[in-house]
């Protein structure tokens, strides 16, 4: 009979290689999607509230247990183990909600969109694929400013899109990979610095620093490794942050470092301002460095720290 550890990590392995092949499911039935249109509905009903900070905090906490509790149940009534058909069902489904949390695929296709753009000098469609992954005005940026913005999505993206949910994942199962996209599809949403937004989504612009911090500062030595392992850099990584969040700048200052470019965004931050002015080389770069890196994530992190709290819970029954 397959044991939890052996469980989680089949499951992990069957949702890599669906997000892979398949990429994302149909907006109907995708459960980010689907979390979107609930924070969008219910997000009037919090905001009307007279202290708006702790109405935020309520409304993360409503958005999770509506979107995570029927997911648990689900699991849980299905969790068969002497069953065999029914667990094979367990684990397709289980690993389709896993798979939602993370996204690897829609990441190059994408940034494919933009390079493709690129490399046709259609500035136009560059910036409007870019429009769609960034919170900054596109319509006045050249190409090494489109190049700019491609990588820091890049280097962002996989501590938020891929290595925090995996990362609560390898602790708290499937609970906590939901949990985490969750906040961040929340932060997406509300966590603006407006005069709407800014209380209502300051409790999950909190939690979702909260949840990044550590993967933020592991990933540059992850950076690192894949930079080395492609050939592309052998230089020596040092953690830095020279933008004002408190995560985002690790893996962008990381991923500058390694292809040693230049990292811009108007009015508020320059990342290695003696890197080369960043090409549409540099983008595919970044995207290859982001593929590796979720590979030897999984291998180093995931995958050990699964075996290794089974081993303990084991230890501790006896």
């Amino acid at each position: 009979m397959i044991n939890g550890a052996e469980l989680l990590i089949l499951t992990l392995i069957i949702a890599v290689i669906l997000d892979t092949v398949a990429g994302e499911p149909p907006d109907i039935i995708h459960p980010v999607v689907i979390t979107g249109k609930i924070i969008a509905k219910v997000k009037p009903y919090f905001s009307k509230f007279k202290n708006k900070i702790l109405s935020g905090c309520i409304f993360l906490l409503s958005v999770i247990i509506i979107n995570t509790l029927p997911v648990i149940i689900i699991m849980y009534i299905l969790y068969r183990p002497k069953n065999t058909i029914i667990l094979i069902i367990f684990i397709i489904i289980y690993a389709y909600f896993l798979k939602s949390t993370f996204s690897i695929n829609s990441m190059g296709k994408h940034i494919k969109k933009i390079m493709d753009s690129l490399e046709n000098n259609d500035l136009k469609s560059a910036r409007g694929y870019t429009a769609m992954v960034v919170r900054r005005p596109v319509n006045d940026m050249d190409a090494h400013g489109l190049a700019s913005a491609s990588i820091e999505t890049i280097a962002e993206g996989f501590v938020d899109g891929y290595l925090t949910p995996l990362f609560f994942y390898a602790f708290f199962g499937l609970a906590g990979a939901i949990v985490t996209r969750i906040i961040n599809t929340m932060d997406s949403n509300v966590a603006y610095r407006d005069t709407q937004n800014y209380e209502l989504g300051r409790c999950t612009a909190m939690e979702d620093s909260i949840i990044n911090f550590f993967g933020s500062r592991i990933t540059p030595v992850i950076f690192r490794i894949s930079a080395i392992l492609l050939g592309y850099s052998n230089r020596k990584i040092m953690i830095i942050n020279t933008t004002d969040s408190l995560n985002a700048g690790y893996s962008m200052g990381a991923m500058a470092l390694v292809l040693n470019v230049v990292l811009e965004k108007d009015g508020e931050y320059i990342i290695n301002s003696r890197g080369n002015q960043p090409e549409i080389n540099d983008i595919r770069k970044a995207m290859n460095i982001y593929y590796l890196s979720s590979i030897i994530f999984l291998i180093l992190f995931v995958i050990p720290v699964i075996a290794i709290l089974f081993a303990i819970h084991l230890l501790s029954i006896f």
